[in-house]
């Protein structure tokens, strides 16, 4: 793998071990778990970025199908913890076969992406790095869910 895709793989392979370590812990019930005042749950997150990964390294900078139902990532229904898990890997594996195909010069390449705000144009540089920063962002929300979770399992009465 060229050395610097090859970092963003590190980086994303390291996020991505912080939060299979994190769902280790976590039962259905908590990646369904609403809290006043939060939109999100654990679930929601999870599904909303294995399609982010998706997108932005096989769709955007891997020049895959960029379709994508941005509102159904964030619906309401009950999720399997299993599903969702399975989801996180297939886009994991995706973006695997995206990266080992990357080199450095690739990243220049100009490509358009869709924002909240529209269509822009961009890298896939750009489009790689934004996955790595999505994953972050989403991660921390997840440990501070999780922690919620795990409080509000031990502290309800059985």
């Amino acid at each position: 793998m060229d050395p610097q895709v090859g970092a963003v793989y590190e980086v994303l392979e390291d996020l991505r071990g912080q939060l299979y370590r994190l769902l280790e812990g976590l039962e259905d019930v908590d990646v369904n778990r609403t809290y006043p005042g939060l939109q999100n749950t654990i679930g929601i997150l999870l599904r909303h970025l294995a399609a982010a990964e998706t997108y932005w390294v096989s769709g955007v900078a891997g020049g895959g199908s960029q379709e994508r139902h941005r509102d159904a990532e964030f619906g309401r229904e009950p999720l399997k913890k299993a599903d969702l898990v399975a989801a996180l890997r297939a886009a994991q594996e995706a973006s695997e076969r995206v990266l080992a195909r990357l080199d450095a010069q690739d990243l220049q390449t100009p490509v358009q992406a869709q924002r909240a705000r529209g269509p822009v144009q961009t890298t896939k540089g750009f489009a790689l790095l934004h996955a790595v920063q999505h994953l972050a962002y989403h991660l921390g929300q997840i440990r501070l869910l999780a922690a919620l979770a795990r409080h509000a399992r031990t502290s309800s009465p059985a």
